[in-house]
């Protein structure tokens, strides 16, 4: 067993298609988004942790999302396998992609994927994974935080890292241009 918590964080460099990438962030333009939002269990509120500075984000229907599911479906199972857990075997589920808009100045605030809003009663379990990716290179500033780290990701690149307290992570502001980005959870 893995005593660095580190050694579950796994960085895949340029392992989404550009083509699919470009191609999503043309879909994107038309979609509907909305401010991303956290839920407070100290007072029981959802409210932006950023102020106005947070990012938007969307869960609209594109036509590419399909697409990006089976790409992304390889890049988990060799993820898992390479675990070598004997006790971790799989996994029940993982969510629709959310896509995370960031124009100029805004960003995510510090916080953990630890997360309930992605079960509709349905669909039941804790997130176990977090699976987030670039889609563009094209802007500046916009830098990706986990456990204090600047995690250099590029278009194309897919992170996997544990989705509880342990694994805190943000992003900051964007100076220029817009960053797209995407996220699943696995449970």
């Amino acid at each position: 067993m893995k005593t660095n918590t580190k050694d579950y964080i796994k960085h895949y460099k340029g392992v989404m298609p550009n083509k699919l990438c470009d191609q999503t962030i043309v879909e994107l333009q038309t979609a509907e988004y909305q401010q991303h939002q956290f839920y407070n269990a100290k007072d029981n509120i959802i409210r932006p942790r950023s102020g106005a500075q947070e990012l938007d984000i969307t869960n609209t229907e594109i036509p590419s999302k399909n697409k990006f599911m089976d790409a992304l479906w390889p890049i988990l199972k060799k993820h898992v396998d390479d675990l070598d857990m004997p006790w971790f075997s799989g996994w029940s589920g993982y969510s629709r992609i959310r896509f995370n808009r960031y124009k100029e100045n805004r960003k995510m605030a510090l916080h953990a994927d630890h997360i309930q809003s992605i079960f509709d009663g349905e669909k039941k379990g804790i997130p176990i994974l977090s699976i987030l990716g670039v889609l563009n290179n094209d802007y500046e500033g916009g830098e990706f935080y986990l456990i204090d780290d600047i995690i250099d990701l590029k278009k194309g690149d897919v992170i996997i890292f544990p989705s509880n307290f342990m694994y805190p992570h943000k992003v900051e502001p964007v100076t220029k241009g817009t960053r797209y980005s995407y996220i699943s959870w696995v449970w």
